[in-house]
């Protein structure tokens, strides 16, 4: 299959010979014209002379009865036979034929009563000869109304010919269209040499201009085939070739294709980011799950070995007791990861909204006022040592989502303010309206958070708390859940954390 290359050369090329051909048409036939124009403008001046020639149309030295002739060019005469046909002779005056003025070759035929009287021409060497019968037919055939026409003699070839009624006399002028087709085959070859010198030029600066204009393009594919040797499974997902400014700007077609193949690479890139990243959370998710549930597994196993080797009935509830708070963490951690994977599934299928965030797929009226009331009440009964202050508005605020999942934020907040700072810390819980949002606060004045901790804060199992969360007895999921919910719920958390204060703030859309 040819290139798209020479498909372009090859269409300009047809397109030019086209355009000549037409041109060239147009050409010749303009060009006949005028010369036809100007002959038949000579065989008027020619006929004029003919028929302006002495009295009764006939030359000196003929009758001006019956026509007659002789063949050897003198200037007797002799009677015409019965029949009245009779072959013309020259003009041995040269009063008609070959008379000053008259190009060589300029045919002239005098007819009376439909007789040939006088028919004949003078050669390039001024030599006279006559017409013979079927050349006398053929102009005594035409009509005589002094318009000039076209007509062939035979040997002597086309001629353009007028005939002209005087007298009773038909006096036939004609010229010749030997140089008249002369010329317009000079014109052809002009033409056709210049229509060919023309391609071959235009064929060869065409194939330059368009390997130059489609050079960007070569480049842009040549960007393209670099990407399919890159191994994107085992390298870094980031790949560097981009089509050049340069190459987007040599036109607008290829900037187009350009570009766009950028905007994919740099899809494809991202993507592979977040597959990487994906990847790379997914072997510390499991990694961090196995080594939490390796910690309660161990003690269960140690302590039903204990239970086995052991009779004394305390002792063995003693040992029944933390096999149970062991066997509770694991369900705990257990129903939180399953609470996540439920999270990042209802996440996929409802896909992004406009501005980045999910909606849940569990949308009802909750009464939010009321689960922050309960939730601090029961902080404040599971940690009676912190100080508790609520602030909620006197309406209560009603959202659109899931209570369950918004119970699980406000509780795994309020757990964290409790589980991770000291007895006697302040903790103010709020909850108001503000700018066409829900606004709930959880502050404390305990020790803040390490600062290189904040950026991964929300992350599962989060490294940085992970020796507290195990202190503590928690998962370091908590806060993980949290965002995923809110982001769930088409809302933010965000924390805040410095000597005074640390504050996390959810928002989430009012309805």
């Amino acid at each position: 299959m040819p290139s798209l290359r020479w498909r372009i050369v090859a269409a300009v090329a047809l397109l030019l010979v086209a355009t000549n051909v037409v041109v060239g048409a147009v050409t010749v036939v303009a060009y006949r014209g005028y010369l036809v124009g100007r002959l038949d403008a000579e065989l008027a001046t020619a006929a004029s002379r003919v028929v302006g020639g002495p009295p009764g149309g006939m030359p000196s030295g003929f009758p001006t009865g019956s026509p007659s002739g002789s063949s050897s060019g003198s200037s007797s005469s002799g009677s015409s036979s019965s029949s009245g046909s009779s072959s013309a002779a020259p003009d041995p005056d040269n009063t008609f034929i070959g008379a000053p003025g008259q190009s060589a070759g300029t045919v002239i035929a005098i007819y009376r009563d439909g007789d040939v009287a006088l028919g004949g021409y003078t050669d390039a060497r001024g030599r006279q000869h006559t017409l013979t019968t079927a050349q006398q037919r053929t102009l005594a055939a035409l009509d005589p109304t002094g318009q000039p026409v076209t007509t062939g003699l035979g040997s002597l070839g086309a001629f353009r010919a007028q005939a002209v009624g005087s007298d009773g006399d038909v006096f036939v002028t004609a010229l010749p269209l030997d140089d008249l087709d002369a010329s317009i085959g000079r014109l052809l070859l002009v033409i056709a040499a210049v229509t060919l010198v023309g391609l071959l030029v235009a064929c060869w600066a065409g194939a330059l201009l368009v390997r130059r204009s489609l050079r960007p393009l070569e480049h842009v594919a040549a960007v393209a085939s670099s990407v399919t040797t890159l191994d994107l499974d085992r390298g870094a997902p980031d790949i560097p070739t981009r089509v050049a400014d340069a190459d987007l700007a040599a036109n607008r077609e290829v900037g187009q294709v350009g570009t766009a193949l950028n905007r994919l690479l740099g899809h494809v890139a991202r993507a592979l980011t977040v597959r990487r990243d994906a990847e790379a959370g997914m072997r510390t998710f499991v990694a961090d799950a196995s080594h939490e549930l390796r910690t309660p597994i161990a003690t269960v196993r140690a302590y039903a070995e204990l239970t086995g080797r052991t009779d004394d009935p305390a002792e063995v509830r003693r040992n029944v007791d933390r096999i149970g708070t062991e066997a509770r963490r694991m369900g705990d951690l257990v129903e939180e990861l399953l609470l996540l994977a439920r999270l990042d599934a209802a996440a996929v299928v409802a896909g992004p909204n406009a501005d980045g965030s999910t909606t849940s797929r569990t949308a009802e009226p909750v009464d939010l006022t009321s689960i922050v009331v309960e939730a601090t009440m029961d902080a404040r009964t599971t940690a009676p040592s912190h100080r508790w202050t609520l602030q909620v508005d006197d309406d209560p605020i009603v959202v659109d989502g899931d209570a369950g999942a918004l119970r699980r934020v406000v509780t795994n907040l309020l757990t964290n303010a409790r589980t991770h700072s000291p007895a006697g810390t302040a903790v103010v819980v709020s909850l108001r309206r503000a700018d066409g949002a829900v606004h709930f606060v959880v502050a404390n004045d305990g020790p803040p958070i390490p600062a290189d901790a904040l950026p991964t804060l929300f992350d599962r199992f989060t490294r940085g708390a992970a020796s507290r969360s195990r202190e503590h007895g928690t998962s370091g999921l908590g806060l993980a859940i949290v965002r995923a919910v809110v982001e769930a719920e088409g809302g933010t958390v965000r924390v805040v954390s410095d000597q005074a204060r640390t504050a996390f703030t959810v928002t989430l859309p009012l309805h």
